[in-house]
């Protein structure tokens, strides 16, 4: 681009992104029903064998204890499936692969749940599956599409459920000034909205929050992170 400046002189200018931070969305699809279907089942019924679970950072809901990869055959055959799709993230990103799934946790968020923000600095890619987009009255609803799931902006109440991830400079961008056209720079929210063999990766030190339910609905995740070699 050629800016004309008061003087005539032609300046040349041009802007780079540095830094950019990708986010990885492998759409499974349906490909995956029989699996998802499996694993719906097998989450409701770890939530109902171990009703306490553990408390990370959910404030409401149940979170699962580690690894139920031992206990769910369901479980071993996502994790092949993750491990595949974060060493593809990683040579597509110009990283090495030989990246490692650790043990698999599973979230059920009801109205009113969400889980703090916070991110995994003790790992390298961290990511979250969902096997269905949500339960309604004990029905499962899994709504397969090719849509992005992503969308911008602050949450405004709706698209319960999402995974939302924050600019990590959000805080030193303040002093500037927004105008009414919104690009990639000054966007500082993405979600994501949860849909039916959706698996997103990203890395591990990208704070995150999932936005609460307004509506009764019961929203199911499965989320894992990895490591170069060994089990995180």
């Amino acid at each position: 681009m050629r800016l004309l400046i008061k003087s005539l002189v032609m300046v040349v200018s041009r802007s780079v992104s540095l830094f950019p931070i990708p986010i990885g969305l492998y759409n499974f699809g349906k490909e995956n029903h029989d699996l998802n279907v499996g694993l719906v089942n097998d989450i409701l019924i770890e939530s109902s064998e171990d009703v306490d679970g553990n408390l990370r950072s959910n404030l409401g809901g149940w979170h699962s204890k580690n690894n139920l990869e031992e206990r769910y055959d369901s479980f071993v055959l996502l994790r092949k499936q993750i491990e595949i799709s974060i060493n593809d993230y990683c040579l597509k990103h110009g990283f090495l692969d030989g990246l490692v799934c650790g043990g698999l946790w599973s979230n059920i968020n009801e109205s009113g749940d969400m889980n703090v923000a916070h991110h995994h600095g003790n790992a390298c890619l961290t990511g979250v599956y969902y096997p269905c987009e949500s339960i309604i009255d004990d029905k499962v609803k899994f709504n397969y599409t090719d849509k992005s799931p992503l969308f911008t902006g602050r949450w405004d109440g709706k698209n319960g459920g999402s995974l939302s991830f924050q600019d990590p400079s959000f805080s030193l961008k303040t002093r500037l000034k927004k105008s009414k056209s919104p690009s990639s720079f000054t966007i500082d929210h993405y979600h994501i909205y949860p849909t039916a063999g959706l698996l997103a990766v990203f890395p591990s030190y990208l704070i995150h929050t999932v936005i609460p339910f307004r509506e009764n609905k019961k929203r199911l995740s499965i989320s894992f992170d990895s490591d170069y070699g060994t089990s995180c």
